[in-house]
């Protein structure tokens, strides 16, 4: 490893790169825009028949923030979906690096009704989507064209769904992993295929790596690196059971306007981190635009374990594989690591997790042939064969469950190291997520997080208490919530 620093560092951050560019709906109920009332809302329509009385072809655009790998994947897509017949043509744009550029983007062009027929955002803005009034909610298009959902998963259409109506008309699905040196396990007296299953255990198991450094001076000193990030905490907290907002999580039906967070289970949370941090076994990564300091502790060996989103899967396999393209660079040897994934530690079990990834939004701000074309193609991407391949080439988790028992999928799963990686996080999406708790509606999200981020760095960089950092933490996500309830998008 030390023998060729400079490539090692850019092809991380190549890997960094491509793993950031990160029957009827479910019952869940649902009053996160603020309003109440548990009936489904009056329903835009769907207009089936506009693409086939259209004149010629028409254009459906799409806004997405994908970089390399998964940004080809989506123009492989849609160049074979445009082959396949002649009323829509698809046409992809980049609209930036992250979801929250794109968001913007998205917003500004609300006020010049210059929006795109499909726009694909992570999942934080899906309340304020709802409230734009700019949305044609996949519900509307699958009632009138009886679309069967019946082999999609369910706590991805449980998540999306507000007071009955299901708002994205696909989703692209993620996990988080544990990504490991199991050189470093063995070296430490582990077992390298036995994996911390909770976050008391992580400590544990960092603590006996650092102890190990008494005779192998070369593991590192902290051996845990992470980006503790507010989606991070997020997981952790939703997979422990604790509400995150009032008004049952923001599904209630009453207005969704207090924290919920400021809670034991929470402190406690905080309390973890710092300790760890305290005692030398974490390795805090600043949470800002482009940091792959944890990516970077693993593949120097100064790190042992890190959480990462389950997209990096196929990353981290080419990069140990020196395969991952760094213009100038010859291949990398990097036997020296052994890399595993393993189920996401949690705060009381292991693989509990809360819904994340990205979803596609149609407009009903485009002509009604315009919204018919953007619903074909949603078919089209949602098909059996665009699942496996989106799976396959972009790391992306299927939302069509029939796609993950397809034999291709299954070969790379079983077979591939990646592939048996995403199988994990496959399996933590089935039976680590609760349909009916599958994480928050929040409006102003960002300010949410805005204010989690803020406190996460108070406690670790300026020691403030945990208890007190949490509750600064809720009261300013309490005061975003009640501004966002009378305002709104």
């Amino acid at each position: 490893m030390p023998r060729r620093p400079r490539l090692l560092t850019a092809a991380l951050v190549a890997l960094a790169l491509l793993a950031a560019a990160c029957g009827g709906s479910s019952s869940s109920s649902g009053g996160g825009t603020g309003s109440s009332g548990t009936t489904q809302a009056a329903l835009p329509p769907c207009p089936l028949d506009a693409l086939a009385n259209s004149p010629g072809p028409i254009e459906v655009v799409i806004w997405h923030f994908f970089g390399q790998k998964v940004e080809q994947s989506l123009k492989d897509l849609a160049a074979i979906y445009n082959a396949s017949q002649s009323k829509v043509k698809v046409r992809v744009e980049n609209q930036g690096t992250s979801s929250d550029e794109l968001f913007k983007k998205y917003q500004a062009a609300i006020k010049t009704k210059d929006l795109p027929a499909i726009a694909v955002l992570d999942d934080t803005v899906l309340v304020p989507m709802a409230d734009s009034g700019t949305v044609l909610p996949a519900q509307s298009c699958i009632d009138a064209d009886h679309y069967d959902m019946s082999d999609f998963l369910t706590t991805g259409q449980a998540y999306y769904t507000i007071n009955g109506t299901l708002y994205p008309a696909s989703l692209n699905l993620s996990g988080a992993l544990l990504y490991y040196n199991k050189n470093h396990f063995r070296r430490a007296g582990l077992d390298p295929n036995t994996t911390p299953q909770t976050l008391d255990e992580v400590r544990q198991y960092a603590q006996k790596i650092k102890d190990a450094r008494a005779t192998d001076p070369s593991l590192p000193d902290q051996p845990l690196a992470l980006k503790l990030n507010p989606p991070l905490m997020e997981m952790w907290l939703t997979g422990a059971g604790q509400a995150i907002v009032n008004n049952d999580n923001g599904r209630g039906t009453g207005t969704t306007d207090q924290a919920a967070f400021d809670t034991a289970t929470t402190v406690g949370l905080y309390t973890w981190a710092q300790q760890m941090q305290a005692d030398g076994l974490l390795q805090v990564v600043p949470d800002t635009p482009g940091q792959v300091g944890q990516y970077l502790a693993m593949a120097n060996q100064q790190a042992s374990m890190t959480i990462e989103t389950s997209t990096a899967a196929t990353s981290v396999k080419a990069f140990l594989g020196g395969n991952l393209p760094v213009d100038g660079a010859a291949p990398v040897d990097l036997t020296a690591l052994d890399f595993g994934a393993a189920k996401v530690p949690g705060i009381k079990q292991v693989g509990r997790l809360q819904m994340g990834g990205g979803a596609w939004y149609m407009t009903k701000t485009v002509a009604p042939d315009v919204q018919a074309g953007a619903w074909d193609f949603m078919k089209f991407f949602n098909s059996l064969e665009s699942q496996v391949k989106w799976n396959l080439d972009g790391s992306y988790l299927p939302y069509r469950m029939s796609a993950a028992k397809d034999a291709r999928i299954i070969d790379a799963w079983q077979n591939d190291i990646a592939g048996r990686w995403l199988a994990i996080a496959y399996d933590e999406l089935l039976n680590g997520v609760d349909p009916n708790f599958p994480g928050p509606l929040i409006g102003p999200y960002d300010q949410f997080r805005t204010a989690v981020r803020s406190s996460i760095e108070d406690m670790l960089f300026k020691q403030t208490p945990p208890a007190t950092a949490v509750t600064n933490a809720a009261n300013q996500t309490t005061t975003a919530l009640q501004q966002y309830a009378q305002g709104n998008f």
